[in-house]
């Protein structure tokens, strides 16, 4: 096919839409079955569904506050921009004492905040 050639859509073979039915109805669950009295009272229903939306704002709130305990324990971070040869000295130490740079940089600081008296 030269790339004058135009092609139409017609041409091409599509399936059928398939037809969506409106409803005002809430989508329920297809492995779930009603019970008698929730298909009987839709008041329970909403009911059950505002009960539900309590609980889930209820657990969201004691999830964030107990991130936030979790939090006043935690560690904080500081950046720190090295030169290379004072990186290259503390890779080697941390290498050499068999411990982390980060273990090394956390006492270094101790020293020098307990020597200055912060």
């Amino acid at each position: 096919m030269s790339g004058k050639e135009i092609l139409s859509l017609d041409e091409f073979a599509t399936a059928p839409r398939r037809q969506r039915v409106v409803t005002n109805e809430p989508p329920v669950r297809r492995d779930a079955v009603p019970t008698r009295e929730a298909r009987d009272t839709p008041e329970l229903v909403a009911g059950e569904i505002q009960e539900k939306g309590e609980t889930s704002s209820k657990a969201s709130k004691a999830l964030r506050q107990m991130k936030r305990a979790r939090m006043k324990g935690a560690s904080h971070f500081v950046n720190v921009n090295l030169d290379r040869e004072t990186k290259r000295r503390l890779k080697l130490a941390s290498f050499n004492m068999d411990t982390s740079m980060q273990a090394i940089m956390e006492k270094a600081i101790r020293q020098f905040l307990d020597a200055n008296g912060y």
